[in-house]
């Protein structure tokens, strides 16, 4: 770390015709040191880093350096310091949560509409109930099924608010069961626009509790067929099936005046 130190108080010369390269602060060397670490699983979930003054002898750093340093782990959601604490900061892994508030932020800046969401989903969710039918993971149906049964319960408590909220999450699930980690970050991402804007739907649109559960009920049947069809090991129609239940979901959700609105996650 004293050597990097070093090597950043060197400035190269203003030449004509060079490049000007940013030598980054020592700071952010620092916090580049320990996220690594915890990226890297060396530091997990939970663990306290070593006091403050063993950190600064062990580092060779000064304590207004390590406390800028903190400050950019914590903003990164990767440490929290307990202020007056005797123990080092504590180390929380990465997790999706941690940003996709964030994305959802930077999807609305870009305008980003509300039909381009439940697009995304089509794009995905069909070669997930494929990818299940054909390689089904252990307790998938098992899974589905316990999800499947809490919204009918929702269903029949007439808990509609709560049921929109829950498609979402079984959506999430399904995503989270076809076990490809990059697919499971974007549908997280994804997950909150989606259950904010059903709810707003619900609220801005109402209809009456018999059209609701009339509704809510024939989502679940096509649920508990999907759940079928992996358990046949059947890809193609799995497959099939689930694109058209998401085709006409995106259509009963989206109508043409709400398609093209762009997405709102400010609260």
């Amino acid at each position: 770390m004293s050597r990097a130190r070093n090597e950043m108080t060197e400035q190269a010369p203003a030449t004509a015709g060079r490049v000007s390269i940013r030598v980054p602060k020592t700071s952010e060397v620092v916090a580049d040191h320990i996220r690594k670490r915890i990226v890297r699983g060396e530091l997990k979930e939970g663990d306290f880093l070593p006091p403050e003054g063993q950190l600064m002898v062990t580092l060779g750093i000064s304590r207004p350096t390590l406390r800028e340093a903190f400050r950019i782990l914590e903003a990164e959601m990767l440490i929290s310091v307990g202020r007056g604490s005797r123990t080092g900061a504590r180390v929380h892994a990465p997790r999706v949560d941690s940003v996709s508030r964030y994305a959802g932020f930077v999807l609305q800046s870009q305008g980003t509409t509300v039909g381009d969401i439940y697009e995304a989903r089509l794009a995905i969710e069909p070669y997930i109930a494929r990818r299940l039918a054909e390689k089904p993971p252990k307790d998938v149906v098992a899974r589905l099924t316990v999800e499947i049964d809490r919204l009918q319960a929702m269903v029949e408590e007439a808990r509609y608010v709560d049921f929109m909220i829950g498609l979402a999450e079984f959506h999430r699930v399904l995503v989270e069961l076809g076990g490809n980690h990059t697919l499971l970050f974007l549908t997280t991402i994804l997950h909150g626009v989606v259950a904010r804007y059903q709810v707003e739907h619900l609220e801005r649109r109402p209809v009456s509790g018999d059209v609701q559960r009339k509704r809510a009920l024939g989502g679940i049947r096509s649920f508990r067929k999907l759940v079928s069809l992996i358990e046949a090991g059947d890809g193609d129609k799995a497959e099939a099936h689930w694109r058209l239940h998401v085709i006409n979901a995106n259509k009963s959700w989206l109508e043409p005046d709400q398609e093209d609105s762009l997405i709102d996650v400010l609260d």
